[in-house]
């Protein structure tokens, strides 16, 4: 069953709840070098310096940014930047955020410690595949600064909203922490630690399974971790490093977002349009639609060609394709999903990237006009638009014990680092 508990989180000192919205990030991943340079400008103590801090050509094993992280983390910690909760709790976090349409959403949820095990056997389950390259650097950083500096987050079972009726009432209270980011998503705090409440929590948490929706790569990281610690050290006292900070919401919470993620191709050398227009055709039907037509409606997934104003819709001509294209390891219920079938037909086939040598030529955005803007100006050499991965779909797949293709939902929006973090 999966275990989780309360901590003692760490925060900002209430005496920068003036400056908040210069403190915090988004999570790693999804920061831009743009972005890196403007959070560093922000202010002196912007959280970027531990989750994403820069890297200089003079760096050694002493001196890089992950020993700067950790040694930032110190200093904050010592002149009380970030403070300590004097005890254990939850962390009732809230966000009101806007959808692409316009339209406002709110999603809450509670941010605890669980404990890391192999997928299955502390029932938390994954739906999508990781890349070696950003575990090994998280790896780093967890090593370096003995802290989850962003939660993971994940999802429960839930159609009778329990969870919510027993911290329902904090959200009636003012907020500890409340700031909007740059993305004008408000972010609000509360802090549980009444031992009814925290007791009742646990106990409903621990026969539920949880569902990784964002965050599979610090999961891994910090499952290798505690393996890595608990093999120089077997008998220890401290167990921080057997539980990893997570933010669970339920599966049927009225604000659960994804967005789809569009993939963009870049660096394949002798990539020719002929060659892979024509291994398209092997599986799709072909319709090219201008950008001026209105006529876009229908296409299961559209491409956008480097330098070309026009849109390739392509319709997969037979769901039963054979199983030399398709991997016959799929399970039948998850082979149709929008994303199996890119990784598949149309990127492994149509474009020759395997399983593993795609890492690197694959990047992901939420944002339609960045997909095809990036195609249009040059920045990459193709764009794919796909739908977005449902929540059932996703748990389909996990509960099959299947990795979908990598960055195969966009949960939006993403949780702030800096607000909540677990210093071991």
């Amino acid at each position: 069953m999966a275990e989780v508990i309360p901590f003692q989180m760490v925060h900002y000192n209430p005496d920068y709840s003036e400056s908040l919205s210069n403190l915090i990030t988004p999570p790693y991943d999804v920061i831009s070098p743009e972005e890196q340079e403007s959070f560093y400008n922000a202010n002196p103590n912007n959280i970027i310096r531990l989750v994403l801090g820069k890297q200089f050509a003079g760096d050694t094993d002493e001196n890089n940014r992950y020993t700067r992280a950790a040694n930032t983390l110190k200093k904050w910690m010592t002149d009380h930047v970030l403070v300590r909760k004097p005890k254990p709790g939850f962390t009732l976090y809230q966000m009101d955020f806007k959808q692409p349409d316009g339209t406002w959403r709110r999603l809450d949820g509670l941010v605890g410690l669980v404990k890391v095990d192999d997928y299955g056997v502390g029932k938390v389950l994954p739906h999508e595949k990781t890349y070696m390259g950003p575990k090994k650097d998280q790896l780093e950083l967890l090593r370096a600064c003995k802290a989850n500096l962003t939660p993971i987050h994940a999802m429960f079972d839930d159609p009778d909203e329990v969870i919510l009726k027993l911290y329902g009432s904090f959200l009636q209270s003012k907020p500890e922490q409340e700031v909007k980011d740059a993305d004008q998503t408000i972010h609000r705090t509360w802090t549980i630690c009444d031992k009814e409440s925290l007791d009742s929590i646990a106990e409903f948490l621990r026969g539920k399974s949880l569902f990784i929706a964002d965050g599979h790569h610090r999961y891994e990281t910090s499952l290798a971790y505690c393996r890595e610690v608990e093999a120089q050290n077997p008998i220890t006292s401290d167990q921080s490093h057997k539980y990893v900070m997570m933010y669970l919401t339920s599966m049927s919470h009225p604000g659960l977002t994804i967005l789809p993620a569009h993939r963009m191709l870049n660096g394949l050398p002798n990539l020719s349009k002929d060659v892979f227009l024509a291994k398209l055709r092997d599986c799709f039907d072909i319709r090219e639609v201008s950008f001026e037509s209105n006529d876009i409606v229908g296409g299961l997934f559209g491409m956008v060609i480097n330098g070309e104003k026009k849109f390739y819709l392509l319709s997969l001509r037979d769901s039963k394709v054979n199983p030399p294209i398709l991997d016959s390891s799929i399970p039948e219920a998850i082979n149709n999903l929008d994303v199996t079938i890119l990784r598949e037909l149309i990127l492994g086939h149509g474009f020759g990237l395997d399983k593993g040598n795609s890492e690197g030529h694959i990047e992901y955005t939420p944002s339609l006009s960045a997909a095809i803007n990036k195609a249009l100006l040059g920045d990459v050499q193709v764009s794919f638009i796909l739908n977005p991965t449902r929540v059932d779909q996703m748990r389909r797949a996990a509960e099959l014990g299947y990795k979908l293709p990598h960055k195969s939902t966009y949960f939006y929006p993403k949780i702030s680092s800096g607000l909540v973090l677990n210093v071991f």
